[in-house]
């Protein structure tokens, strides 16, 4: 199946597969008016982004390449309790350096032109997603995320009236491999360490706004293997994100709110749910941001990684879900492109 219909019109809701092909180049693209946008337009407004992160209790890492249509940007950061925080971005016009097939199980590629051995791949398929990257010779590694018998969340939901975003979360599952740091490897452990995948794609909102969290790996070494994956702003228009990962098995979760300081991230988070299934807190450990203002575009990125405290009680099962002392994300996110 192909996300775009023949008549230029979406799949809609949640999936079993994920589409073989976001096919976007088919997409009716109108304004809020119902005119259709010019062909020239089209190719700028279709946003795209493909995020790796590896979590532990001493560690963050995060990798992404993001089509913003205008530029696209790829980063990838490193922190550790020891060696500090190590953080790498490079900002290209138009689709320079990035190649990708837009398929959910497919591939996405970045190669810095002016760079040798600054380089990004991105492998999807139905059983694993891998990354390998290299920014020079102090920062490179391989990472692999082990979603064979996972139910991956793939969902697609409208924008508005004149768009659409496709999402394809993994989370909850082994994580593998090893990140290099000026010589020093860190060995990600399966039996310990969380991770996670983001695989978005679609004609999203001009200025665009959400939060997210994300609260993973194991409490203990008998505890099961947890992830918790919520968000507001974007996918919430027939169908939302919000979903508890616990030992492979998938359940929802309602919608939440996030309470936090917008001058100070780095002070507490709090993520709940106004029936109170969800009430978790977030201490954040260190950040990474993205501020700027350039007319065109604009941003206004604070990802914030910690440790969180709380539990998750997942509706109609009588589970009850302790994340204290899972580590991951917290975001905060406006963008103008």
């Amino acid at each position: 199946m192909k996300l775009i219909r023949e008549n230029g019109q979406p799949h809609w809701g949640r999936f079993d597969e994920p589409p073989s092909v976001i096919n976007w180049a088919d997409y009716d693209v109108r304004n809020a008016l119902g005119q259709p946008r010019s062909a020239w337009l089209k190719p700028r407004l279709f946003k795209h982004f493909d995020f790796y992160g590896a979590t532990g209790p001493d560690f963050t890492f995060g990798c992404g390449m993001v089509r913003l249509g205008w530029v696209n940007s790829t980063f990838a950061y490193l922190h550790h309790a020891q060696w500090g925080l190590k953080r790498v971005q490079f900002d290209l016009p138009g689709d320079w350096g990035l190649k990708a097939d837009y398929a959910p199980h497919g591939t996405s590629a970045w190669a810095h032109p002016l760079k040798p051995g600054y380089r990004v791949l991105s492998h999807r398929t139905a059983g694993e997603r891998a990354l390998s990257f290299e920014f020079g010779p102090e920062f490179s590694g391989h990472i692999r995320l082990e979603n064979q018998d996972l139910p991956v969340l793939s969902m697609n939901t409208p924008i508005a009236n004149t768009g659409f975003a496709y999402a394809q979360k993994t989370t909850g599952c082994a994580v593998s491999g090893t990140v290099q740091l000026n010589g020093r490897p860190l060995e990600l452990d399966p039996a310990r360490h969380g991770c996670y995948h983001d695989w978005t794609a679609g004609f999203l909102r001009r200025e665009t706004f959400w939060n997210w969290a994300c609260a993973t790996g194991r409490t203990s070494d008998q505890a099961p293997l947890v992830a918790v994956n919520v968000a507001r702003g974007v996918n919430e228009t027939s169908a939302h994100e919000n979903v508890i990962w616990v030992d492979g098995q998938r359940f929802d979760l309602p919608l939440v709110m996030f309470d936090y300081d917008r001058d100070n991230v780095s002070r507490p988070w709090r993520v709940y749910s106004a029936c109170g299934a969800v009430d978790m807190a977030f201490v954040p450990e260190g950040s990474i941001d993205d501020h700027r203002n350039l007319w065109l575009i604009a941003s206004r990125f604070n990802q914030c990684f910690g440790r969180f405290e709380g539990k998750v009680r997942v509706p109609g099962t009588g589970l009850i879900v302790d994340v204290t002392g899972l580590t991951g994300w917290c975001e905060d996110h406006y963008a103008k492109w």
